[in-house]
């Protein structure tokens, strides 16, 4: 059994589906057999088949991380926003660059 944290995120994935970087590395897997060549018709079609339900397993586990990380996020600054209301220094936001004036050549250095 896997330790992999990933597949904690959804909920309804079954015992049998992979994380996502075991299911990520089983498509890379199958794109390199299908680039290769080689295979009947049959066989590529069973691959290609297989790569797309793999597809479909990353797509809901990242769907699934990105939901729990704006839960958090969501949560943190819901947390941080009453003090804002006090009169405390605005909460930093995750998507602010927090050193955006770095290198401006306009600003003289307070030294």
């Amino acid at each position: 059994m896997s330790t992999d944290n990933t597949e904690s995120l959804d909920p309804s994935a079954g015992a049998d589906d992979p994380g996502f970087e075991d299911a990520f590395r089983q498509l890379a897997e199958i794109a390199e057999r299908l680039e290769a060549g080689g295979l009947t018709l049959a066989e590529a079609t069973a691959r290609y088949e297989q790569g797309m339900k793999l597809v479909q397993r990353c797509n809901q586990l990242l769907d699934s991380a990105e939901l729990e990380i704006t839960t958090l996020r969501d949560n943190y600054q819901r947390a941080v926003l009453p003090a804002t209301l006090s009169g405390a220094e605005e909460p930093p936001f995750f998507d602010e660059a927090p050193y955006d004036d770095v290198g401006d050549e306009e600003e003289s250095l307070p030294f």
